[in-house]
């Protein structure tokens, strides 16, 4: 994503130790995610704030902490294996939480990739509310192009990934396209009485409508998009972040949440000031950081804010940019801040 959007220059790998979110030492030698780490990109004049969390059991404390503040889960499934543990252990957490839920399928170069055997677990497992929007339509070395039922659309690569070629569906995958197509606009006009009576008389849906009802029911957790993409080739990566930015819910559409008095809090940026603290770190060259989420008002140098659990008054001082986080100095400490409207 970041790669994508123009914020790094040059993708790293988990072999060369160089990537964006895996850079203390205690994650190189595990080679995978162990803290959360927060980073946001622009794409198609959208914000898409992220918090890469890491998938491990043994660490699983940094997906909760994220989802309390984020609008949106996607859980990333590992092609040669489908869902594991891990999967269905977070997947109740996003339950618990009310949040909605993108399944990701990545690694579809892997020989040991069976796509159809991944959905028919997924769907196991999650029942019929696993929707596809694409599938692939080869996986193994030979993986290149996706099929996507939502734009009726097939997506394919050059061997070095990046934009994606877009072009008609080829005849012989229009049969399987448009029986997930109708499974899609069947599931998308569930969530809406007006969608329903349109599909009931003309059997579809335009694309804004059908954007209109995934909407719906990712908000209402009855539906579960399944998106496909190749990370490790950088494909199908855009179109995600194109989905991220024109479909998922609005983040005054999600149940509200609660202040420390119970009050609840309606996130209006003219409203009262109001922050909720999701993480606290020791970062290389920095010092102590905490990262929080503005859930009302805006927030400024010279605010004096309340800790809830101290009762103490903390003032905002001084405010830097640095790349992908804003940073605020409190008092004689170091304070990040992740902005999500």
């Amino acid at each position: 994503m970041l790669f994508g959007a123009g914020v790094i220059k040059r993708r790293g790998t988990i072999e060369a130790k160089n990537t964006v979110s895996d850079y203390f030492p205690v994650e190189q030698e595990y080679g995978y995610s162990v803290f959360s780490t927060v980073f946001h990109v622009e794409w198609n004049n959208k914000k898409l704030n992220i918090i890469d969390c890491p998938g491990s059991d043994d660490f699983v404390g940094g997906a909760i902490t994220a989802l309390n503040v984020t609008d949106q889960a996607v859980i990333l499934i590992n092609g040669q294996y489908g869902p594991e543990v891990g999967t269905q252990n977070n997947f109740r957490y996003t339950e618990k939480l009310k949040k909605p839920v993108i399944f990701l399928v990545n690694q579809l170069d892997s020989d040991k990739c069976d796509f159809d055997n991944v959905m028919n677990s997924m769907k196991e497992i999650y029942g019929s509310k696993c929707v596809q929007i694409q599938y692939p339509t080869a996986t193994g070395s030979g993986f290149n192009s996706i099929i996507d039922v939502l734009l009726m659309k097939k997506y394919s690569w050059k061997p070095e990934g990046g934009a994606p070629i877009i072009e008609d569906i080829p005849a012989e995958e229009m049969d399987k396209a448009l029986e997930l197509h109708k499974i899609l606009v069947e599931a998308a006009a569930e969530n809406d009485e007006t969608l329903m009576e349109k599909f009931f008389e003309t059997e579809t849906l335009t694309e804004d409508e059908m954007r209109e009802g995934i909407r719906k029911g990712l908000v209402a957790r009855s539906i579960f998009p399944v998106f496909c993409v190749c990370a490790g080739k950088d494909m199908g990566v855009r179109r995600l972040m194109e989905f991220l930015g024109n479909v998922v819910p609005f983040v005054d559409e999600m149940d509200k949440v609660h202040n420390t008095r119970g009050e609840e809090v309606t996130p209006d940026t003219n409203g009262a000031e109001s922050v909720y603290f999701f993480k606290t770190a020791v970062e290389p060259h920095i010092g102590e950081v905490s990262y929080f989420k503005v859930m009302s008002g805006s927030i400024k140098v010279g605010d004096d804010l309340t800790n809830a659990d101290r009762g103490s008054k903390e003032r905002i001082g001084k405010s830097l940019l640095v790349q992908v986080l804003i940073v605020f100095l409190l008092n004689n400490s170091t304070l990040a801040i992740l902005v999500v409207l």
